[in-house]
């Protein structure tokens, strides 16, 4: 069954906030490439341009967590985790059947 996982990252490290953008778009170039990605979004908030959200489709619940568990994206998120003042947070969700 598809899921969508929300990512809601922020930088309060101003002078490192290239740094931390660039890294996002070095996901954003590898994310297509995996097998069960569907879609993403990627959103900034119009009162927080600190925080990028964003939102992407998989196939299943498996495909995620194969791409979450990866080397290559958990070694771009140890060098965002590097940069002080930085926070990613996760959340997944299920589709809900309403009949």
């Amino acid at each position: 069954m598809a899921i969508k996982v929300f990512i809601k990252r922020t930088c309060d490290n101003v002078g490192r906030e290239k740094e931390f953008f660039g890294l996002i778009r070095e996901i954003r170039s590898l994310v297509p490439q995996q097998p069960g990605y569907l879609s993403s979004e990627y959103l900034k908030p119009v009162d927080n341009p600190k925080e990028i959200v964003t939102i992407s489709s998989w196939y299943s619940l498996e495909d995620w967590q194969n791409w979450l568990d990866s080397r290559e994206r958990q070694e771009i998120q140890s060098r965002m985790d590097a940069i002080p003042g930085v926070r990613t947070e996760y959340e997944v969700f299920r589709y809900m059947k309403t009949r």
